[in-house]
């Protein structure tokens, strides 16, 4: 009977290390896929397009610490995903983790669309897709991002280590977070599109009268809560039929356009410009009393005065408007309830007294009576 033969010393030792190695490879893919699983998850739970971005630019090197920064580089021919960005981080805090990119570079980059690139970076590649980093990146990750056979975009990732990205690794996890992302832009653009289409004036891109009484109601429980002041304005534009008449309602939408980038202009974020219907404009100013706002409507009157607009046949048109003011101050005897109703109502009829003491014009309404001290 043969006996087994024991190993050797040295043996045992070449086994116990490749066993250990196995397990620190166990553990290892199990991290990476933690870290896969935990950006999908995040990615997931997104509602906008601004929050996507940031969450694949915060969200990766939490994950993964070797990953220095992260980008999506994207084909925006329209300059859509740019105004998103732009209208919900106006401190630029997204913009640099999102790159526009144009079509024919995104070709360039990749031969075939289901494969990603890893390996060494290069000036090119950090000038296309990295152009905010600060420091020179030594290797790169760069996924393509499909969306119904159509490329879109990339997700890229930047280490300054040369070694942590290399052509030989395996991007099966890669490829499928891509395809997870391609697909939650696609869901976060239609989200912002469906948002705007409900609350944004089709012609001038304001937000339209839904929107503004949305936006009321919270100003106004937030003046219940807070007690400062909270001021409305009503907008009209003198004679605007005549316009119409004499121009053509394409005229008269051009110059409802116009004039709404003229009032844009003065306006603060914590503002509220809307369009309230037809020639009339509405606009909300939180925290702020009705004898400020007066100088504001002044140089907004104006502004939209000195104006001259040129239409497409060649006529130069102006217009006036006149204004009604109202305002809450911190002391007014007003519920949440009657508060919304009576800063419409007022200026509405503050509106109303503009036009008939001549037009081109601001009246203030008189503020609603103070609680009575106890």
């Amino acid at each position: 009977m043969n006996r087994r033969k024991e190993p050797s010393p040295e043996e045992l030792d070449r086994l116990r290390e490749e066993l250990e190695a196995l397990k620190n490879q166990i553990r290892e893919n199990e991290r990476i896929w933690s870290g896969f699983r935990f950006i999908e998850i995040s990615l997931i739970g997104v509602s906008s397009f601004y929050d996507l971005v940031n969450t694949l630019a915060i969200d990766f090197p939490r994950a993964f610490p070797s990953v220095d920064t992260v980008t999506v580089a994207c084909f925006d021919p329209d300059y859509e995903m740019t105004r998103l960005l732009e209208r919900a981080s106006p401190d630029n805090s997204a913009h640099e983790s999102f790159v526009r990119v144009e079509l024919e570079s995104l070709l360039e980059l990749f031969s075939s669309f289901d494969r990603p690139m890893l390996g060494r970076s290069t000036e090119r590649i950090q000038a296309l897709l990295f152009p905010h980093c600060p420091y020179t990146l030594g290797s790169v990750a760069i996924a393509p991002l499909v969306l119904q056979d159509r490329l879109i975009g990339c997700l890229n990732q930047g280490s300054r280590d040369p070694g942590h990205f290399s052509a030989d690794a395996a991007t099966d996890l890669l490829e499928h977070l891509a395809a997870v992302t391609a697909v939650c832009i696609d869901n976060t653009i239609n989200q912002e599109r469906l948002k705007e289409d409900g609350l944004t004036d089709a012609l001038t891109h304001l937000a339209n009268r839904r929107f503004f009484e949305r936006r009321l109601r919270e100003e106004v429980e937030r003046w219940v809560r807070h007690g400062k002041s909270l001021t409305c304005m009503l907008i009209d534009l003198d004679h605007f039929k005549d316009v119409n008449d004499r121009y053509g309602h394409q005229t008269g939408d051009l110059v409802l356009t116009a004039v709404s980038q003229l009032l844009a202009g003065e306006m603060r974020a914590s503002d509220v410009l809307a369009r309230y219907g037809g020639e009339e404009f509405v606009l909300l100013f939180p925290d702020t009393l009705p004898e400020q706002v007066v100088d504001i409507a002044e140089r907004l009157r104006q502004r939209v005065a000195d104006a001259v607009i040129h239409a497409d046949d060649g006529a130069e048109i102006r217009v006036t408007f006149s204004a009604g003011l109202a305002g809450l101050a911190p002391d007014s005897a007003l519920n949440r309830e009657e508060a919304c109703t009576w800063l419409v109502r007022q200026a509405d009829m503050a509106l109303y007294h503009a036009k008939q003491h001549g037009r081109n014009r601001i009246e203030l309404a008189q503020r609603p009576a103070p609680r009575k001290k106890t």
